[in-house]
């Protein structure tokens, strides 16, 4: 972990443990070192954050809106602990490169698979870009179930509000039988699949 990532885990782990009373379950699940690939719901800005502190192993680098990176005092921290820029609008090829290119290089990404926060907390269809990651760079896909953030930290609310927070981490998504299938789209669909069917199983449990 670069200095910047490590010294803001500190910080923002005592945050959530003081504020938030954050549990993490499942942490035997994530593997020692990278590659890897974190796969989370998304309902709150919080969840970046609890992933992070979630998985000890590794530095994660979230994919993340280009419009995040302009912003003031934000900007300069999502850089500095190695975020990766995402152009919805005119596509994101340049940025998947870069994320597949840090899985092979031993790094850990951190990715949301339906691209955007979920407005009442339902799973919904993923995009492909899990797909092309874990395709393409052959890294582990481990899924995450986090709770509690929608309430702490709802869509269109600036502040957060204390309330419990768990993040339970499943294990490796078995994709293995993506080889039988014929074209490129189908197999990032069904390991998108895979990868929502596996966090719901975690919000099931």
């Amino acid at each position: 972990m670069n200095g910047a990532y490590a010294n803001s885990r500190i910080i923002l782990k005592t945050l959530l443990n003081a504020f938030f009373s954050l549990e993490i379950e499942g942490a035997e699940n994530l593997p020692k070192k990278g590659p890897f690939i974190v796969a989370s719901n998304h309902v709150s800005h919080v969840d970046p954050i609890v992933v992070g502190v979630a998985c000890n192993t590794s530095q994660i680098a979230f994919m993340a809106k280009r419009e995040l990176f302009d912003m003031p005092i934000l900007g300069p921290w999502i850089k500095a602990v190695g975020c990766i820029s995402v152009e919805r609008n005119s596509g994101s090829s340049g940025s998947l490169k870069k994320a597949v290119q840090k899985l092979k290089d031993g790094g850990a990404i951190g990715i949301f698979p339906e691209g955007r926060r979920s407005p009442d907390g339902s799973l919904k269809k993923p995009e492909p870009g899990i797909g092309l990651l874990a395709a393409k760079s052959g890294a582990p896909i481990i899924p995450i179930y986090v709770s509690g953030t929608a309430k702490v930290m709802p869509k269109g609310q600036k502040i957060p509000k204390p309330y419990k927070i768990k993040a339970r981490i499943g294990k490796i998504v078995d994709i293995s039988q993506r080889s039988g299938l014929s074209g490129k789209r189908e197999a990032y669909e069904f390991i998108g699949e895979k990868a929502i069917a596996a966090i719901a199983a975690l919000k099931n449990e």
